[in-house]
């Protein structure tokens, strides 16, 4: 018996490739039963994120039982096999036990230390579980996978500062505001940094309003998309001194805000603080502004900065955190040799 990984991930593959290989939740069940039906493995679970498509298996013919699995894969993909096969990893014990507790840890992700993982983890534990394709060593394997991701968290700093732009400014929203909840957000530009950034904000209970200067219906299709509000753009400005944010990533070729204009704003606002961040190039708001009293200005430069020191700070922590991966995957497999003996672990 042996636990195996059969999978592919940004590390392996593009992205045109894991995303025809991306199941979505509903189909789970399905692949699970037709490798329980082609008896592929004795115990099985399939993990598919954007980044990764991993089954993870127990099993006693390796060969075969990859084989079958990739051909599986293929099937249900719509993908011949000839065109992923040399993406893909098979990993065998132990290296596919401390390969589980890196990925549940977030040592495998693209961003290193990234959360969302172990829930993702969790889901495709629970839906293997749920149809009964697990025993006793994929339940004890996954068990132990969680308690391995919380005691990295909580014995080193993998976790600490983000380590995207979008969420960087999030932080920096939240010490300035210290709760997001119901402030108002101002997001001129319908860009894909605009609605990371938008989407983050909302994510902790800012309300938003999207603006475009000139694709009323883009800002009318992305404030639908993020439960948000629509404003034409000639009446951004009363919106503006409302707002506790402004957001701007526009394509325009001048400065859009200058100093005077917002200088105007804060009169009204009485000195509340207004949060700006210019995510455009080349920039949307004239670097003066941020010598007013209580503006707050951060471009894209000062966010990338921050986001790349907290990366670099991250990285230094993985020497640490894989020197405990290591003991967490010895003392695992101690416990398969004495459940299952030499011949069987």
């Amino acid at each position: 018996m042996e636990i195996l990984v059969l999978g592919l991930n940004h590390k392996t593959a593009p992205l045109e490739v894991r995303e025809k290989l991306s199941f979505p939740s509903q189909k789970t069940e399905e692949i699970l039963r037709a490798l329980e039906e082609k008896r592929v493995f004795r115990e099985r679970l399939l993990l598919s994120t954007c980044n990764r498509t991993e089954i993870y298996g127990v099993g006693s013919r390796p060969h075969e039982e990859v084989g079958e699995a990739k051909r599986l894969l293929s099937e249900f993909s719509h993908v011949n096999l000839t065109e992923f096969e040399d993406k893909l990893y098979v990993l065998r014990q132990p290296d596919s036990v401390s390969h589980l507790f890196s990925v549940a840890s977030g040592l495998d992700s693209m961003v290193i230390g990234e959360t969302e993982i172990i829930g993702q983890v969790k889901d495709a534990y629970q839906a293997a579980h749920k149809n009964q394709q697990t025993g006793k060593v994929l339940n004890t394997l996954f068990q132990r996978s969680f308690k391995v991701a919380k005691n990295l968290r909580t014995q080193t700093d993998i976790g600490v500062g983000r380590v995207s732009v979008a969420s960087v400014a999030v932080d920096l929203a939240e010490k300035i505001f210290e709760n997001l909840k119901n402030t108002k957000a101002l997001v001129i530009g319908t860009g894909e940094m605009s609605n990371q950034v938008a989407r983050a904000m909302i994510s902790k209970g800012a309300l938003a309003s999207i603006v475009s200067s000139r694709h009323y219906d883009r800002a009318e299709k992305m404030a639908r998309e993020l439960g948000g509000s629509a404003v034409r753009f000639e009446d951004y400005e009363a919106e503006a001194r409302r707002a506790d944010m402004l957001i701007t990533a526009t394509l325009a070729p001048l400065v859009l805000i200058h100093k005077e204009q917002v200088r105007g704003w804060m009169r009204r606002r009485h000195g509340k603080p207004l949060f700006l961040i210019d995510i455009a190039v080349p920039r949307n708001i004239d670097p003066a502004v941020e010598k007013l009293d209580n503006v707050y200005l951060y471009n894209l430069d000062d966010l990338r900065g921050i986001a790349e020191k907290n990366r670099v700070y991250r990285e230094s922590q993985l020497e640490e955190c894989l020197g405990l991966v290591k003991r967490q995957t010895q003392y695992f497999m101690e416990w398969l040799g004495k459940e299952f003996g030499p011949s069987e672990a």
